[in-house]
């Protein structure tokens, strides 16, 4: 399989401008982690895009993002997806500024085109963050479920995701910070193991089916860092509502839990557990708090 690539990338007008030092003390990184989201695949009003922001540094503090110097979200945890938010279409300027303080770490001016979904996320450790940009571009299709896979944990290797007796590689070589195109699959749940890249004989990581629905749009951010793992705990979660919204209205970004099922019925299905798999080592931690607007 060839190497993914980060979904139809948006350009940026200007680069990051990086500030290395955040207010207080730099917190410890958090462990790896998947963050998964529903994607809403309606259209924004006539003149305007949707925008969600995704909080990925691992050692980052909590943040507020602000677009032209206004605050639009403030107080984001690490592992927060906020809802879909509407802007007018054009270019802003952004920034990821510490919780309350006008410490910056991220200082950006992004264009959304008219009619598009986008995520922007915060990556890396403080130290050298990163802004990445990717358009949320799968269409409706009611009879199958769409998935991709993010990978946005820096620290992470590339991984192959294998069919559990090993006979069939599903994901070849998925590394920081690329994508899979988003893959129409049959609704069921799905099971699979995640190896090293470099030659798939160690396969710590199994996790545990994901459920998917026909008619819904799946997004799998791999974020947090590898080297802090093995302080993650296990905790459970359950799926949220569906608050999609195919019209004018922006609808929110909903999380949703892995539940043990029984293996893949078919191959190509496997992949959306790849995307756990990128952020798994034995457990699976879901981000489920939203940001404030």
């Amino acid at each position: 399989m060839k190497r993914s690539r980060l979904a139809r990338a948006v350009s940026m007008t200007a680069a990051a401008a990086l500030f290395l030092a955040v207010a207080g003390p730099v917190a410890a990184a958090e462990p790896l982690t998947a963050v998964v989201a529903v994607d809403d695949t309606g259209t924004p009003a006539a003149g305007q895009a949707w925008v969600r922001v995704l909080h990925g540094s691992p050692d980052a503090p909590s943040v507020d993002v602000k677009a032209n110097d206004a605050d639009i979200l403030t107080d984001v945890p690490f592992g927060t997806i906020s809802d879909y938010l509407p802007v007018d279409a054009g270019t802003y300027n952004i920034k990821v500024c510490a919780a309350g303080t006008d410490t910056c770490v991220i200082d950006a001016d992004l264009t959304f085109e008219d009619g598009k979904r986008y995520t922007v996320a915060a990556t890396d450790l403080v130290e050298q963050i990163k802004p990445q940009v990717i358009e949320d571009a799968a269409t409706p299709n009611d009879a199958q479920a769409q998935v991709r896979v993010v990978h946005f944990s820096a620290d992470t290797p590339a991984v192959d995701v294998l069919t559990q007796d090993g006979s069939a590689t599903i994901v070849d070589a998925l590394a920081f910070p690329n994508a899979t195109d988003y893959l129409a699959l049959d609704a069921g749940s799905y099971d699979l193991k995640v190896c090293a890249d470099a030659d798939n004989t160690v396969c710590p990581l199994d996790p545990g089916a994901l459920d998917l629905e026909a008619g819904t749009t799946y997004s799998v951010f791999a974020i947090g860092s590898l080297e802090a793992l093995t302080a993650a705990p296990e905790p459970t979660a359950e799926p949220t509502d569906d608050g999609g919204n195919a019209g004018v209205t922006p609808p929110p970004t909903d999380t949703v839990a892995a539940e043990d099922a029984a293996p893949a019925s078919s191959v190509p299905a496997l992949l959306v557990v790849a995307a756990f798999g990128v952020a798994f080592v034995g457990a699976l931690r879901l981000a489920t708090v939203r940001a404030r607007r």
